[in-house]
């Protein structure tokens, strides 16, 4: 195989971990390989991970006992150094070592040529007279070099003597500071305020005396044309940046040589043991440096073969294979009953990463003799139901508590005995009520039913527990006490902050985010009802279509409020050119050509991303601001364009929606709602039989354009989607009863266009 099929293979393989496998045996050989990988992974560390840290038989102490006998060394050894000293004295080593840079003097000649090559071209292109310059083809060769200039610096550019003087100035500070050393970055590594440069002679120079990119930047505006205009300037801060280069190159390799030589001069040996000398003193107690002295000697031991290892090798094995089953029974459940979780490898690595990090957590907790309360299986829990599902966060809890609990008993210490059944149980009672409580927090504020359910199922699995074992009361109290710490603990450091990173990095927007984002107080939401009143109105209605329609077919009517309430925002940047803001008898569409309005109705979309993306709305806002009109065509203006145009060759993909079509039910149903609340409002007499003539036409129409064709919604539930947005709008109007003829009755308002065949276009009286 060569070496590029070869590549192209493992290129295959790892875009089939992350993706629904195919049909070869090779995507789903690695498609499945990788999970299974993770699960024996997992179960292979838990061993290490409850590993009994006791000494051989007849060196059986603990740290603060006092040893019955001495303890000689049978012969010499080594003690190392504790992991946590040694990793401070590398760390310290490596510290001192300065980074290393490289002045690159050829990089400045290389930008000076760039910029005569740049200006002689230009010169060819502009011309000798700002008349005589071709703007098209000047703009394509400016857009070549990855410049976009506006028609005032293109004139700028155009007159061959500021076009002189700006390459002069360019040339002047280039030869003036990039040979003096221009770094990229600095790196922030270490703590040493200097750095090594390396050239024709090497120097060791303050870290602040380097010039970055930026200063070199800000020292450059100086050497700027003296009569140069505003526009004129920009094209010269524009060129800077265009062709500058860093001259001071971080030299990584020599950096990472001399740290690793530093890493590697640490003695790794604090002490040395001589044969026959004492380790532990009888009827003295143990210190944590003689605990540690008896560790090395044990580790010696049994790396010499004079402690049977045998039974600890079949003991990890037994860890090993239980952990496994477990750990691969919660793999098949997420399969099973979960896929979408299981198909994401991202959401995968989640959930199995959490159930590591608890396993962790319980091993050092159980070898530092902590409380179990004190495992945070709440934390898996609480995570795992607020980002993907109460039934699965159970479960994980369940496997987590069965093999904690299993590790105790493979322990084989007597003092586990109540522990190997108490432990697990207590966890699988807390990590459960949390699991399903859990999804009935709407709020952040409100953590403190967490806490208070969290706690009381502590108390009632102490209560259990003191009632089967016959232990002290006081067993319950502790409980209570240390499931208060812990639940409070996990609560906090969950809602408060690993909730809210982990629907950064996987993009799920818990319903705590989605009600935040429904608080009609929010500032974009404001700015919406003071900037577009109407605009603001239409999206309350269609969020009560939408979510009446989702409460029918099953989707979530949480998510598609938060989606509804912000698709529209981008109307925002002209509000005046949609129908539902413009006030009586004034349309500023009259006054633009056919192509123009199109273009400033389609561009809401665009402007309501970069609003999303400016205030950081979650990425699923995102999708119904896309989504909700797919690639429907603004059949108004393309109509009109051609009765106002017919001799043009128009572009229908200019009179259409950028897409995509919606992706998911919810955003299909926000599409349909749209629509139909935009025509139902303008219907002169909105009897039951119109509404629903009405949703059956839009909703017909959507499917005849193959909009709904990449979305999961199927016909029952566009059926009954159908019949809840006639529910709901039948309700809004219905007739109201004729008043007493001395009361004055409220003119109707003019019947307008259909917002969806062009917002604001042709509003007309009826």
């Amino acid at each position: 195989m060569s070496a590029a099929r070869f590549r192209e293979t493992w290129r295959d393989a790892a875009r089939a971990i992350d993706r629904r496998p195919g049909e070869g045996w090779r995507d789903q050989l690695f498609h499945h390989g990788f999970r299974v990988f993770v699960v024996v992974a997992i179960a292979v560390a838990v061993p290490l991970l409850f590993r009994s840290h006791t000494l051989p038989e007849t060196v059986d102490v603990q740290e603060g006992a006092v040893a019955t006998e001495d303890v000689i060394a049978a012969f010499e050894f080594a003690v190392p150094k504790r992991p946590d000293q040694l990793a401070r004295e590398r760390e310290d080593a490596e510290r001192v070592v300065l980074q290393v840079y490289i002045l690159d003097v050829a990089a400045a000649d290389t930008a000076l040529a760039n910029v005569g090559r740049f200006f002689e071209q230009a010169d060819s292109v502009f011309g000798s007279t700002p008349e005589s310059t071709d703007r098209q083809a000047a703009r394509d060769f400016l857009r070549s070099n990855g410049l976009t200039v506006t028609d005032a610096q293109l004139d700028y550019l155009a007159d061959p003597v500021r076009r002189a003087s700006l390459r002069s100035s360019i040339e002047t500070a280039f030869r003036t500071l990039l040979p003096d050393g221009v770094a990229a970055l600095l790196d922030s590594g270490g703590q040493s305020g200097y750095v090594s440069v390396r050239g024709e002679t090497d120097r060791i120079v303050s870290r602040d005396s380097i010039t970055t990119l930026n200063r070199f930047h800000e020292d450059a505006l100086v050497y700027a044309p003296q009569d140069v205009s505003v526009d004129g300037f920009q094209v010269y801060s524009t060129l800077l940046i265009r062709f500058r280069k860093p001259t001071l190159l971080p030299d990584d390799l020599a950096t990472r040589t001399a740290r690793e030589q530093a890493r590697a001069a640490v003695d790794t040996v604090s002490d040395v043991i001589l044969e026959g000398e004492r380790i532990v003193t009888a009827h003295e107690r143990v210190g944590g440096r003689d605990l540690h002295r008896l560790g090395a000697y044990n580790a010696e031991l049994v790396s010499r073969g004079l402690a049977g290892s045998t039974s600890r090798r079949l003991a990890d094995a037994g860890s090993i294979l239980y952990t496994g089953i477990l750990i691969a029974l919660l793999a098949a459940v997420i399969l099973m009953f979960r896929p979408a979780i299981y198909r994401d490898v991202r959401a995968y690595l989640i959930v199995m990463g959490l159930v590591a990090l608890v396993m962790v957590s319980a091993s050092l907790i159980q070898q530092a003799g902590y409380p179990s309360e004190l495992i945070p299986i709440a934390l898996l829990a609480l995570l795992v139901g607020a980002l993907y599902d109460g039934l699965i966060a159970f479960v994980a809890v369940a496997v987590v508590a069965a093999v904690v609990g299993g590790q105790i008993v493979l322990l084989g210490e007597a003092v586990f005995a109540l522990a190997a059944v108490s432990v697990p149980f207590k966890m699988i009672a807390a990590g459960g009520a949390g699991a399903l409580g859990i999804r009935r927090v709407r709020r952040r504020s409100h953590s403190w039913v967490l806490i208070a359910l969290i706690c009381g199922a502590y108390f009632m699995a102490g209560v259990a527990i003191v009632l089967l074992r016959s232990l002290p009361v006081r067993e319950i109290l502790q409980a209570l006490f240390w499931g208060g710490v812990s639940a409070t603990l996990c609560t906090v450091l969950a809602v408060a902050a690993l909730i809210p990173a982990l629907e950064k990095l996987t993009g799920v927007s818990t319903d705590q985010t989605l009600l935040e984002l429904s608080d009609l107080n929010a500032p974009l939401l404001r700015e919406l009802s003071r900037e577009a009143p109407g605009t603001y109105a239409h999206s309350i209605n269609v969020a009560n279509l939408a979510e009446a329609a989702c409460l029918g077919i099953g989707a979530n009517p949480l998510l598609v409020r938060a989606g509804v309430y912000y698709h529209d925002i981008g109307k925002m940047a002209n509000p005046q050119f949609f129908v539902e803001n413009q006030p009586r008898g004034r349309n500023p569409h009259d006054r633009l050509p056919p192509r123009r309005s199109a273009a400033i109705i389609r561009d809401h979309v665009k402007e309501g991303l970069r609003l999303a993306s400016e205030h950081r709305l979650p990425r699923v806002i995102h999708d119904f601001i896309r989504e909700h009109h797919g690639t429907t065509m603004i059949s108004f203006f393309l109509d009109k364009a051609r009765e106002t145009e017919p001799d043009l060759d128009l572009d229908p993909s200019d009179f259409a929606y950028p897409g995509p079509k919606p992706q998911s039910r919810e955003t299909a149903v926000v599409m349909l709602a749209d629509a139909i609340e935009s025509a139902t409002r303008v219907l002169q007499d909105p009897t039951p039989d119109k509404i629903r003539a009405t949703i059956d036409h839009l909703v017909n129409a959507r499917i005849a354009e193959n909009q709904l064709d990449q979305c999961p919604l199927t016909l029952r539930d566009l059926e009954i989607a159908k019949a809840e947005f006639a529910r709901v709008l039948i309700g809004m109007y219905h007739r109201r009863i004729e008043y007493p003829s001395g009361i004055q009755a409220v003119a109707k308002p003019p019947v307008v266009a259909d917002e969806e065949d062009g917002p604001g276009a042709g509003a007309t009286p009826a």
